[in-house]
């Protein structure tokens, strides 16, 4: 068994989990069987399974990416951008993630941040995401900026805070607040 495209994955965790099927004959390896063992690895995002006759299984990975840090009951996770929370790892390099905060933030976040990229928000300034249970987002940038996004409205909210983020004048603010129609609050 051959498994390509791994960066996070345990491999040995994984040739342990599949070595089930190592000496069987191959005409009758069920790829059922495969699948279920690779859906239950959070960090793989899609597979491919592939009999190479007469004797090897090739398995390429897609795995997720991680898209933020989040912390659950004390514990820290990742947020993967197919919205499972994956244990946090030290040996995993994704540490420079921004940091999400709110109670259920995980179930909006993904969505909030395909619009923020839709509307051509650059997502590297973003230290932390603050979710609110009305439905409402406050974004911490690197440079300790304050925007308050509203729970209506959004796309315009965001082009909004884009062009204030490009404007100079707008640099001495640290509070840009967009929550109130038609105003900007800084």
């Amino acid at each position: 068994i051959e498994i390509y495209g791994y960066q996070k994955i345990d491999y040995v965790a994984m040739q342990d989990q599949l070595s089930g099927l190592i000496g069987k004959n191959l005409l009758f390896i069920n790829s059922e069987d495969i699948k279920e063992i690779l859906d239950k690895n959070k960090l793989i995002s899609e597979f491919k399974i592939q009999k190479k006759y007469p004797d090897t299984i090739n398995i390429n990975l897609r795995e997720v990416n991680f898209v933020a840090r989040i912390f659950r009951n004390k514990e820290k996770y990742f947020l993967a951008d197919n919205n499972n929370l994956i244990p946090f790892k030290d040996y995993v390099a994704d540490s420079n993630l921004p940091i999400i905060y709110g109670k259920n933030a995980e179930h909006y976040f993904n969505d909030f941040q395909r619009l923020l990229k839709l509307n051509n928000f650059n997502l590297n300034i973003i230290s932390s995401y603050y979710f609110f249970q009305i439905n409402r987002w406050d974004l911490i940038t690197n440079n300790n900026k304050i925007i308050k996004f509203p729970s209506k409205g959004l796309k315009e909210a965001i082009k909004i805070a884009n062009s204030l983020l490009n404007n100079k004048d707008f640099n001495k603010y640290s509070v840009i607040d967009l929550r109130i129609n038609n105003k900007i609050i800084t």
